[in-house]
C-alpha cells in the first residue's frame, strides 16, 4: 500500500514538472519601468581618487523578480561606455580635474528602461601656493592656500634647539627640540624634523594664539584643522595632504617625542606612520603629575580609522602623561 501512494505521488510530480513551461514569463502588460537611482562612495576626491559607482538603489515595483541590468556613460557626451551588464557596481578614475557628468541606465528583464545622472567633482595638484620670510631669524617657509586660508607647508623651525631629554624653561629663550638632536634633518617637502613642548609653543600664554609663530600667523585651532580636513579619511587623506601630495600641505610623519626619553625612529611606511600636530586649543586635566593645561592634538590615525580627529596629548600613552611630549607644529595666517 505505501509503495502504491508513493508510486502515485510521483506520478503527480512528474506531471506537474512537465505541464510547466520555464520558458514562459509573466505577462508585461502591468509591468512598470525602473526607476534609476546612482549613488557614488566618496562623495568627492582627488584625480587619484577611485570613485564607485553604484546603481543598486533603483527601484522597480513591477517587478517582483528585480531582475536588471545596467550600462554606463562615463563622461556625459551620450555614447554608452559600456554594454549591459547585470552587475550594479562600476568602479572609475578621473585623472583630469573638474565635474564629471555620469549617466547609468537601468534597464529590467521586460525591456523598460529609466536613466539617472549624477556630478562628480575631481581636482588635481594645488597651485595656489607661496612663500614668506620670517622675520625674526630670516627663515623662509613655503605656505599654501585651502579652502580660502593660509597654511604653513613645512614645520615651524624657530628657537634654540635643546636636547631631547631636556625639558624646557621658561626664560625667555625659545626653545624647540630637533629629531635625533639633529637641527640639520629634515623632509624633502614638509620641512625640518621640528618638535615643541606646548608651553613652550605657546609661549606661556594661553590667550594669545600667536606663541611662536610668525609674527601674523597663529598656530591652528581645532576647528582650522576640522575645516582643513572635514570628510577626509583613509588613504585619500595622505595622498592628498601627505609629503608629496596633491594639497601641497606636505604633512609629515613625526609622530611624537616623549620628553625625557631617548627618540624612536620615524616610521617612513605610509601605512604604518602617521602624522600629529599641535593646536592652540587645551583642557584642563592631570598631566605632567599635576592638572594643568593638557592640550588637544590632531592626528591622521584618528582620521584614518573613522574615529574622532582630536584628543588630548595625555591619552597617548601613560608615559607621556606623566612626562609630556612634544610634537611638530603648523602655523596658520592670522586673518587668512
Amino acid at each position: 500500500m505505501l509503495k502504491r501512494i508513493r508510486q502515485f505521488l510521483l506520478i503527480i510530480l512528474v506531471v506537474g514538472i512537465i505541464s510547466c513551461d520555464f520558458t514562459k514569463v509573466p505577462s508585461d502588460e502591468d509591468n512598470t519601468a525602473p526607476i534609476a537611482m546612482i549613488t557614488v562612495s566618496p562623495s568627492k576626491g582627488d584625480t587619484t581618487m577611485a570613485f564607485v559607482l553604484s546603481g543598486a538603489s533603483t527601484r522597480d515595483n513591477g517587478d517582483i523578480l528585480q531582475i536588471r541590468e545596467y550600462r554606463w556613460d562615463l563622461n556625459g557626451d551620450s555614447v554608452w561606455d559600456t554594454d549591459f551588464k547585470n552587475y550594479s557596481l562600476y568602479v572609475q578614475h578621473f585623472p583630469i580635474p573638474g565635474q564629471h557628468l555620469v549617466l547609468m541606465e537601468a534597464r529590467d528583464r521586460f525591456g523598460l528602461s529609466d536613466t539617472a545622472s549624477i556630478f562628480i567633482t575631481t581636482w588635481g595638484r594645488n597651485h595656489d601656493t607661496s612663500s614668506f620670510i620670517d622675520p625674526r631669524d630670516g627663515q623662509q617657509y613655503r605656505s599654501v592656500r585651502i579652502k580660502g586660508a593660509w597654511w604653513m607647508a613645512e614645520n615651524l623651525n624657530f628657537g634654540t634647539m635643546i636636547p631631547g631629554n631636556q625639558l624646557p624653561e621658561h626664560n625667555r629663550v625659545y626653545e624647540k627640540y630637533c629629531y635625533q638632536d639633529n637641527p640639520d634633518l629634515k623632509d624633502s617637502l614638509g620641512g625640518y624634523y621640528t618638535y615643541y613642548d606646548w608651553n613652550e609653543l605657546v609661549d606661556y600664554d594661553t590667550i594669545s594664539h600667536q606663541g611662536l609663530c610668525p609674527p601674523g600667523w597663529v598656530i591652528p585651532t581645532l576647528t582650522d584643522w576640522d575645516s582643513l580636513l572635514f570628510s577626509w579619511s583613509g588613504y585619500g587623506l595622505k595622498i592628498h595632504f601627505g609629503s608629496g601630495g596633491l594639497s601641497g600641505l606636505n604633512l609629515t610623519q613625526l609622530n611624537i617625542h616623549e620628553l625625557t626619553k631617548p627618540w624612536e625612529p620615524i616610521s617612513t611606511d605610509p601605512l604604518l606612520g602617521f602624522w600629529m600636530y599641535f593646536t592652540s586649543d587645551f583642557v584642563r586635566m592631570y598631566y605632567r603629575k599635576s592638572v594643568q593645561n593638557c592640550p588637544y592634538v590632531v592626528s591622521s590615525w584618528y582620521f584614518r580609522h573613522g574615529n574622532d580627529n582630536r584628543n588630548e596629548i595625555r591619552f597617548v600613552s601613560d608615559s607621556i602623561r606623566s612626562n609630556g611630549g612634544a610634537l611638530p607644529v603648523r602655523c596658520i595666517k592670522l586673518g587668512y
